[in-house]
C-alpha cells in the first residue's frame, strides 16, 4: 500500500472520522477518486457523503491492518544458471586430463599405465570424432595426444556440469581443475606451459637462440621484464620464422625462460597475433628471460 494511504489510516485512527479538509489541515493528502475507492473496497474505511462533504471513518479491519506487523520484503533469490553438460563420460574426461597432465604423445601402453585403463574402443572414437584427441594408428601400440581443441576443452572443463555417473571422484577432479585454472591465471601461464615436459633437451643452432636472446636483452626494460614477440621478431628479419618458433619452444625448457599468452586478447594488435607462437594448444605473445 502507498505510504500516503497509510498516513490517512493513521490520521483516522488518531482523530476519528475526518473530512478531506480536516485531513489536509493535519498535513495528510485528501482522499478522493481511486485512492478512496481502494480503501473502501478493501473494507479499511467507510466514506459517507453529508451534503457536499465526504466523511471518512476507519473500520475495525482498518485498525487491524495498521496493527499488523510489517512484513519485510523477502530478497528474491536469483536462479543459479545451469552449467552446460560436459558431454563426455567419466573415462573420456579422465583421458583428456591425463593427456593434459603429460602434455606429450602417449602410447596406449603408457596411457594405460598412468590412467589405469587403455584409451580404445568407444571412448577413443568419441574423443577423436569430437576433435579433442589425435590418435596415430600407423603403428602398435596406438599413440594419443591432445589437439588444440582438446587443450581448449581442458582449460574450461570445470565450467561444465560433471556427469552424474562420475560421482564424487569426477566432482573432485572438476574442483581441482578450477583451482588449477585460477592459479595459472594469477601466474599468467598457460596450461601447456605449466604441464610441458622438460626432461629432454633438443639441440638447436646456437645462433638462433643467441639472436633471440640478444633481441630480448635490447628490448627488455627493466631486465627480465615482459617483451612482445612481435618486437622480438622485428629484430630478427633474416631469421626463418619456423626456426624462431622451434627455438622458442626449446628455450622454454631452460631455466628462467617464459613464453605466455596475453590474458586480454581484445588488447592485442594484429601484429601481436601474427607474431604469436603456438605452444601447448595456445597462441603465446609475450616472453621473459630472468636476468642472471
Amino acid at each position: 500500500m502507498k505510504q500516503s494511504l497509510i498516513k490517512v489510516l493513521t490520521a483516522l485512527r488518531a482523530h476519528g472520522p475526518l473530512t478531506n479538509r480536516q485531513l489536509n489541515e493535519l498535513g495528510v493528502s485528501s482522499l478522493t477518486g481511486r485512492d478512496n475507492a481502494e480503501l473502501v473496497d478493501q473494507g479499511l474505511i467507510t466514506t459517507t457523503k453529508i451534503g457536499r462533504v465526504l466523511v471518512h471513518t476507519l473500520t475495525q479491519p482498518g485498525r487491524d491492518y495498521l496493527d499488523a506487523p510489517v512484513k519485510k520484503p523477502q530478497p528474491v533469490k536469483k536462479p543459479v544458471p545451469a552449467r552446460p553438460p560436459a558431454g563426455l563420460s567419466p573415462n573420456q574426461i579422465l583421458a583428456v586430463v591425463v593427456l593434459m597432465a603429460e602434455a606429450r604423445e602417449l602410447t596406449n601402453t603408457e596411457f594405460a599405465a598412468i590412467a589405469g585403463f587403455p584409451l580404445n574402443g568407444r571412448d577413443n572414437a568419441v574423443l577423436v570424432q569430437r576433435g579433442l584427441v589425435e590418435t596415430d594408428k600407423s603403428a602398435r601400440p596406438f599413440s594419443h595426444q591432445l589437439t588444440d581443441a582438446g587443450w581448449s576443452l581442458v582449460r574450461t572443463l570445470h565450467e561444465t556440469e560433471p556427469p552424474k555417473e562420475g560421482r564424487s571422484a569426477i566432482q573432485t577432479l572438476f574442483s581441482l581443475m578450477a583451482n588449477v585454472g585460477r592459479a595459472l591465471d594469477r601466474l599468467q601461464m598457460s596450461h601447456g606451459e605449466f604441464f610441458k615436459q622438460t626432461q629432454a633437451v633438443t639441440v638447436m643452432p646456437q645462433d638462433v637462440e643467441g639472436a633471440i636472446r640478444a633481441a630480448y636483452v635490447a628490448l627488455a626494460n627493466p631486465p627480465g621484464g615482459w617483451v612482445g614477440l612481435a618486437d622480438v621478431r622485428d629484430r630478427l628479419p633474416g631469421v626463418d620464422r619456423a626456426a624462431v618458433d622451434a627455438a622458442l619452444r626449446v628455450m622454454l625448457s631452460q631455466p628462467g625462460v617464459r613464453v605466455i599468452p596475453v590474458a586480454n586478447l581484445k588488447a592485442l594488435q594484429p601484429r601481436d597475433r601474427e607474431a604469436a607462437v603456438r605452444i601447448g594448444g595456445e597462441d603465446s605473445h609475450m616472453m621473459a628471460i630472468e636476468s642472471s
